[in-house]
C-alpha cells in the first residue's frame, strides 16, 4: 500500500542497534568474501590476480556502462518509459531489468573471456575472472550500499531526525518524501538484512558458475549453447530479486527461489569443473 505523499508517516526517532549491526555485518560479508575467496583461489590454483581485476573491469563496463546506455536509448530515445514505468507496470519493469542484466552481463563475460584472457586462457583464470565479476556486484550492491545506510543511521541517531533534515535544507513535498523513505529504512527488520546477505553470497557463487559456462562456450564451438544457457540461468536466478524490489514477491520466496537456482547451477559446475579442459571440453571420467 503506497503512502500518500501529502501526509507524514509516523516513524521511529532513531535506528535500532540491531538494524545498524545488520547493516555492518552485511557490508563486511559482501566485502570480505570476495577477497577471502580471491586469496584462497590464488593460492590453490596459481591463477593471476589480473584475471580478477579484468572481471571487475568488465562488470563495471557492462553492468554500469552498457546497461546505462541501453536504458537511455530505450527509456529516453525510444520513449518506452511509460511502458517500463516501475509505478504503473512493475511486472514489465522487473522483467526488463532481469532480462537486460542477464544479456548484458553474460555478454560482457563472453567478450572479456574471448578477447582479454588470451594470455591466460585456462579455467583457473576464468574462475578468478568470474570472482572479480561477481565480487564487484557484491561490493556495489552489498558493501557500499549498506555502509552508506550505516553512515546515514549514525548521522540520524546523532543529530535526530528533524535536525538531520534541517541541515540538509529540505522542505515541502521533498521533505515528506525523504522522511517516508527514512521511515521505511528504519522499519526494515534485522532478519531482512541477514536474508539479503545470504542472497548476495548465493549470487556471487552463481556469477562464478555462469562464468565457467561462458568459458566453455568461448573455448569450444560445440559448446556454444552454453552462452545462451548462461544468459537464461542468469535471468531466472535474478528475476525473484527484481520482483521483490517491486514488492511483487515476498522476501522468503525470493530467497528460496534464488537460492535453489544458484545452488543447483553452482553444484553442477562444481561437479564438472575438474573434468573441464582448457579448450572447454568436458572430459569423460573414464578417459
Amino acid at each position: 500500500m503506497e503512502i500518500p505523499m501529502t501526509k507524514m508517516v509516523l516513524m521511529a526517532t532513531a535506528f535500532s542497534k540491531n538494524s545498524m549491526m545488520g547493516m555492518v555485518i552485511v557490508a563486511l560479508v559482501c566485502m570480505g568474501i570476495p577477497f577471502i575467496a580471491l586469496a584462497y583461489m590464488k593460492t590453490k590454483t596459481g591463477a593471476k590476480i589480473t584475471s580478477f581485476l579484468k572481471g571487475l573491469l568488465f562488470y563495471a563496463l557492462f553492468a554500469f556502462g552498457v546497461s546505462g546506455l541501453i536504458n537511455i536509448l530505450l527509456l529516453g530515445g525510444l520513449s518506452l518509459s511509460s511502458v517500463l514505468n516501475r509505478s504503473i507496470h512493475p511486472v514489465y519493469y522487473a522483467v526488463y531489468g532481469a532480462v537486460l542484466a542477464g544479456i548484458v552481463e553474460e555478454t560482457g563475460k563472453f567478450i572479456g573471456l574471448k578477447y582479454m584472457m588470451k594470455k591466460n586462457p585456462d579455467k583457473q583464470n576464468a574462475l578468478l575472472f568470474g570472482l572479480g565479476h561477481g565480487g564487484l556486484e557484491a561490493l556495489a550492491y552489498g558493501s557500499s550500499l549498506f555502509m552508506g545506510n550505516f553512515v546515514l543511521a549514525l548521522l540520524v541517531n546523532s543529530l535526530g531526525v528533524d535536525e538531520y533534515f534541517n541541515k540538509l535544507g529540505i522542505t515541502g513535498e521533498k521533505l515528506v518524501e525523504q522522511k517516508n523513505n527514512l521511515a521505511a529504512l528504519m522499519a526494515i527488520p534485522t532478519s531482512e538484512y541477514v536474508a539479503y546477505g545470504i542472497e548476495r553470497v548465493f549470487l556471487l557463487a552463481l556469477q562464478i558458475a555462469l562464468t565457467i559456462l561462458v568459458f566453455m562456450a568461448v573455448n569450444n564451438r560445440k559448446l556454444k549453447p552454453m552462452f545462451p544457457i548462461a544468459i537464461l540461468l542468469h535471468i531466472i536466478a535474478y528475476m525473484p530479486s527484481y520482483l521483490n524490489n517491486m514488492e511483487l514477491l515476498n522476501l522468503t520466496f525470493n530467497l528460496l527461489i534464488t537460492g535453489a537456482v544458484c545452488v543447483i547451477v553452482a553444484a553442477y559446475v562444481y561437479r564438472i569443473y575438474h573434468q573441464i579442459s582448457d579448450d572447454g571440453t568436458i572430459a569423460s571420467k573414464n578417459s
